[in-house]
């Protein structure tokens, strides 16, 4: 019977090393905003649930600034939660003017998370190639200014099919949208595993992250 009782419990015991973990595995967890959410009132956020991180969108393209960001960063200071910006990347513009744009408009400052290029696969993405090419300019412009490499958001296949040669994982940050599944394989520092959580707090749905890691490993990704 010892036996058997033993068998069993390495059986288990395996299986649960083998589980693919799931986003409540996470310790460290935030939201990504834009103008979308019509109503966020961070002061009860704070209160309530508030989150490790929020990433905030600043501009998109050349010319494009989200009217909400500043509003959102003055709350965010105020409500003491770790925030950083993002940049929605164009397909038909310079890579440099984009990063000028965001750098222009996020005034990110010492203690915020490092910037994030949200890229996309998008109507305008005529030639792959060509939007790389103006990804990884952008990127060169963010590291001139700002010291770092920017973390780079996509989804799965995304990444799979475009970017993974010309960014991968050992020198960015990777923020991976999948809703399926976790894409471990992927070696990811953020996940984003749904766009439609609730938060007192926030009106509607909004998207929720989890980072895979602890607080000073958090902390290393400010500025």
């Amino acid at each position: 019977m010892k036996r058997i009782v033993v068998i069993l419990f390495c059986v288990v015991a395996s299986v649960g090393c083998h589980r693919q973990l799931q986003p409540s595995d996470y310790e460290l967890w935030g939201v990504d905003v834009s103008r979308h959410q019509k109503r966020v009132d961070w002061e009860v956020v704070a209160e309530e649930n508030k989150p490790d991180f929020v990433f905030l969108k600043a501009t998109e393209g050349t010319l494009i600034t989200d009217p909400s960001y500043a509003r959102h960063a003055k709350a965010l200071d105020k409500a003491g939660i770790l925030w950083g910006a993002y940049h929605f990347f164009g397909h038909r513009t310079s890579g440099k003017a984009q990063a000028r744009n965001f750098i222009r408009t996020a005034k990110l400052k010492k203690g915020n998370l490092i910037p994030v290029l949200d890229i996309e696969r998008h109507r305008f993405m005529k030639d792959p190639k060509r939007s790389v090419r103006e990804a990884k300019a952008f990127c060169r412009e963010i590291h001139r200014y700002y010291g770092v490499n920017p973390i780079i958001y996509c989804s799965t296949r995304f990444y799979e099919h475009y970017l993974q040669e010309d960014f991968p994982a050992d020198k960015y940050t990777l923020w991976i949208a999948d809703y399926t599944q976790n894409p471990h394989h992927l070696d990811w520092v953020f996940w984003q595993h749904t766009d439609s959580h609730f938060l007192t707090g926030i009106r509607g749905g909004v998207d929720r992250n989890v980072f895979a890691g602890d607080l000073v490993e958090l902390k290393k990704l400010t500025l």
